[in-house]
């Protein structure tokens, strides 16, 4: 009779069982959950220095566009191209009252024209090694003509924020709605000074860069180390064109922006930003406000090339010493 020796061995499967399967999983889950802030913040760390690099670059070109014209490029052409002999402008301090509020005088019911409206970083190209565009675009039109529709759309890496997720072609719109043109945004804004009517006065701003305006290094009294002159503005908070500013349009919150309010304001905020009566990365704040896609931080360009991370928790009377170029402040030096 035939004896069948296995019959008491036990069987053996391969493979895993359901709870260990759901175990390794808890397991990779975890591992994942622990390294994802960590990936995370390496990648922020990286926009962040890009960013910074991006101002670096401006400050490198806005000090080579001075040494060849004797001053900084205009915050944007107002009545065509200014002749580099021509004399400076008288840029008179005007009273303190008059800077306190961006909304009075209302704007005219009809706005008036800002053409060509070019902008500083339009004048900066062929110092940010896009010579090619700058002897595209023809001056002497405005930013929002036709001819000039192409050039205005072009995307410009220098001037976009890596952390800005609002970047890229966007529709200029009218105060009505309407559709005026297409433009490709910028992450990056002049700084206009203390508070400021940029909206019906952009010729009389305290800061470095006004509508036409030819500051130059003596000019900025308060020290080139102390005097903020770009800064950031996120496209995902306000989009705004790198070309600059277009007669009848206006530059809007952008939908979804972290704010609390959605504002429109006149053309002249397109290139021209303000320390105003909120602080950085304000839940209030307005197109002509700073406004940077870091968190806790905003990058500044200084008269003197260096760029300095300021803290979102700044005080703001510091803040309005920055934004003067000859407002005679005392700046702590630990801002």
């Amino acid at each position: 009779m035939q004896t069948n020796l296995n019959r008491d061995k036990p069987e053996f499967r391969s493979g895993f069982t359901l709870i260990e399967v759901l175990v390794v999983i808890a397991i990779i889950g975890t591992l994942l959950a622990l390294l994802l802030p960590a990936v995370q913040a390496v990648r922020e760390a990286a926009r962040r220095t890009q960013c910074r690099n991006n101002l670096k670059q401006f400050g490198l070109a806005l000090h080579q566009y001075h040494e060849s014209h004797a001053t900084m490029p205009p915050g944007y052409l107002f009545g065509g191209p200014i002749p580099v002999s021509a004399a400076p402008l008288n840029l008179r301090p005007s009273s303190p009252s008059s800077y306190m509020f961006d909304g009075w005088p209302p704007p005219p019911p009809v706005p008036p024209p800002q053409d060509p409206g070019w902008s500083w970083i339009t004048m900066l190209l062929p110092h940010l090694g896009q010579t090619g565009l700058y002897r595209q675009i023809d001056l002497n039109l405005p930013v929002r003509s036709p001819v000039n529709a192409g050039k205005v759309m072009q995307p410009l890496p220098l001037a976009t924020c890596p952390s800005d997720s609002g970047f890229g072609v966007f529709t200029v719109l009218r105060m009505d709605g309407s559709t005026l043109t297409d433009a490709n945004t910028t992450s990056y804004v002049a700084v206009f000074g203390k508070y400021g009517l940029i909206n019906v006065n952009p010729d009389d701003g305290n800061g470095a860069f006004q509508r036409n305006s030819r500051v130059r290094s003596q000019d900025i009294r308060d020290g080139l180390s102390q005097t903020i002159v770009v800064g950031e503005r996120a496209a995902l908070f306000t989009k705004a064109p790198w070309a600059g500013v277009m007669t009848t349009g206006t530059v809007r919150t952008t939908p979804g922006a972290p704010v609390f309010t959605s504002t429109i304001e006149e053309s002249p905020c397109m290139a021209l930003a303000r320390i105003g009566s909120r602080t950085l990365n304000d839940r209030f704040s307005e197109p002509y406000d700073f406004f940077s896609a870091h968190d806790g931080q905003v990058f500044f360009l200084l008269a003197d090339g260096s760029v300095r991370p300021i803290g979102t928790g700044i005080n703001l009377e510091i803040l309005h010493s920055l934004a003067t170029r000859s407002g005679g402040e005392v700046v702590k030096n630990d801002f």
